[in-house]
């Protein structure tokens, strides 16, 4: 077993109530709870950041498609499969 580290945590009661309802709702400890978004916050690998990705699309001045032709276009090709 790993060693672990013991913290304090200092919450307003009204939020501790609230995290130990959402616990006993899930059938964990309030411990385990926090643990779980600690990680899923600050550990876990971030998704990486779109934007500057959605901005170079967006620059490409694309032509617009409307969704009839695209549809169309679409049932054609499917026409096409074997």
């Amino acid at each position: 077993m790993r060693a672990t580290r013991r913290t304090q945590l200092l919450m307003d009661p009204d939020e501790y109530r609230r995290l130990r309802e959402l616990a006993r709702g899930k059938k964990t400890s309030v411990g385990e709870l926090i643990r779980t978004a600690v990680r899923a916050t600050y550990l876990e690998p971030q998704k990486p950041d779109r934007r500057p990705i959605v901005e170079a699309i967006l620059q490409m001045n694309l032509p617009a498609l409307s969704w009839r032709r695209a549809r169309r276009e679409i049932e054609a090709a499917h026409a096409r499969l074997p």
